[in-house]
């Protein structure tokens, strides 16, 4: 039997010991209250699966409703995008800045304004930015994939949340009970002590 095993028997025996056990009582409460937050942590399982089906749900109707009022364009840069560089740690690019540019509505309205531009754009090139209802910069509309992650992060962020600070209650409780312990025995063994020294 490998340790791990061994360790959870020893946990086991220690929920629910056996007749003749020598397991104090301070074990019992250890060993019921590791029994306790197990049971609240998978409790907490259905609390955070409705969370995350109701960010799901609300994500949705946000991303159908920036799929409404938002259009992707084609802008051409009025300027240089930023300079090439490359990150000095991983030799990757960094990020891009937005860059003077103009695109054409589905009117024919022609708009200019600042789009994100990658480093290395130059004046004249033709890059996809995403427009509002009114023909301004905005950010690109939730995706389904994004709505998706962004739904079962936040379900499990809420349950390892909930299962951290139960984790953090056990491992307190179990280090109270461990000093008592320690306490207890160093009075025993004085105690012992006293009397060998006295007899």
């Amino acid at each position: 039997m490998n340790p791990s095993s061994n360790r959870i028997a020893r946990m086991w025996h220690t929920v629910l010991p056996r007749r003749g056990s020598v397991a104090r009582p301070s074990d019992r409460v250890q060993g019921g209250l590791l029994a306790f937050v197990v049971v609240l942590a998978l409790a907490v399982l259905p609390f955070a699966a409705s969370f995350g089906s109701e960010t799901y749900v609300r994500q949705q109707l946000q991303s159908a409703e920036q799929l409404r009022t938002r259009t992707q364009v084609v802008a051409t840069l009025l300027a240089d995008g930023p300079a090439l560089k490359a990150n000095t740690r991983s030799g990757v690019a960094g990020s891009g800045e937005p860059t003077d540019a103009t695109w054409t509505l589905a009117d024919g309205t022609r708009k200019t304004g600042k789009i994100v531009a990658d480093q290395g754009a130059v004046k004249g090139d033709r890059l996809p930015a995403w427009v509002d209802e009114n023909g301004n910069p905005s950010q690109p509309p939730l995706t389904g994939a994004a709505v998706v992650i962004e739904a079962v992060m936040s379900a499990l962020g809420l349950w390892l949340g909930a299962a951290g600070l139960l984790a953090l209650a056990y491992c307190l409780t179990a280090y109270t009970l461990d000093r008592f312990r320690l306490a207890r025995w160093q009075q025993e063994w004085f105690r012992e002590q006293n009397r060998k020294t006295h007899s």
